[in-house]
């Protein structure tokens, strides 16, 4: 028999947890990532395709419980990117769920999406904001819910002392204040004109061939960059449709089914499900 003090089983005790605290979390990443993986299979098996996703939610399962928010960045286009490339002459599918993220890497995933040689869809089950909507643009089809979002591509200008706020808006200051701006202002007034340009004909790129008329096309690109709507404006089903963009609220069952694998932060809602 082992005659353990107080001191010895409190360590003992001590070190149990903490070997729980960082061995569970991984356990529940690799359990839920297996569960993605097979119904991931299963859908590709199902409509043919090569079956990408990119999810950005708080997940419960983030080490020692604490929530991780992700973002699009250029780890997630170096992932995409290589899902597209090995899809090879395959129709894509990709299922988005993100609030947006770094620029040049949505629209790097855009680009490629855009260029693929087959039929691409990108699946909208709740919403795809800002680098989010840039990507969607690139897919011959999107497919909403009919609650999901979309959102507006203006540019987001600024840093950690002064705040990031719209391109447009940086240019609407500037033009008030005129010559009375400040140096800051006038100088994120050049930067937002020129990133304004940039996101401008990117979009148009991206838009290319989905339009027959090009000053409907203009429209377009004009009310997703232009910075008439706040930048956490929500764009619907319907008000993508009333847009001219191919839009579908045909969501398959299977995405929304998809989506119960990914585990939020401290949810408050519960119900009663179907049996």
């Amino acid at each position: 028999m082992f005659n353990l003090s107080t001191t010895d089983f409190l360590i003992i005790l001590g070190v149990i947890i903490l070997l729980y605290m960082l061995i569970y979390p991984q356990w529940q990443v690799r359990s839920a990532r297996r569960r993605r993986l097979s119904r991931i299979r299963e859908m590709e098996r199902k409509w043919g395709t090569k079956l990408l996703t990119m999810i950005h939610r708080r997940e419960a399962i983030s080490m020692l419980g604490i929530p991780v928010y992700q973002f699009i960045d250029v780890e997630d286009a170096e992932e995409v990117l290589r899902g597209i490339r090995e899809a090879e002459d395959k129709p894509i599918d990709l299922i988005i769920h993100t609030p947006g993220g770094q620029l040049h890497a949505s629209m790097q995933i855009a680009r490629a999406l855009k260029n693929h040689s087959a039929r691409t869809r990108v699946f909208v089950p709740h919403y795809s904001m800002s680098g989010g909507t840039i990507i969607a643009l690139a897919a011959t089809e999107i497919i909403m819910d009919k609650d999901a979002s979309l959102g507006p591509v203006d540019p987001q200008v600024g840093d950690f002392l002064r705040g990031v706020f719209p391109a447009p808006s940086w240019l609407h200051v500037a033009r008030k204040k005129g010559l009375e701006a400040d140096d800051t202002t006038l100088m994120m007034s050049d930067l937002s004109e020129k990133a304004l340009n940039f996101t401008r004909s990117m979009v148009n790129e991206l838009l290319e061939g989905k339009f027959d008329d090009k000053e409907k096309q203009d429209q377009v690109v004009e009310k997703l960059t232009g910075g008439e709507m706040i930048h956490s404006h929500l764009i619907s089903a319907k008000d993508a449709q009333a847009l001219g963009l191919p839009v579908s609220t045909e969501l398959p069952p299977e995405i929304h089914e998809f989506m119960k694998y990914y585990r939020a932060v401290n949810s408050n809602v519960e119900y009663l499900t179907k049996e």
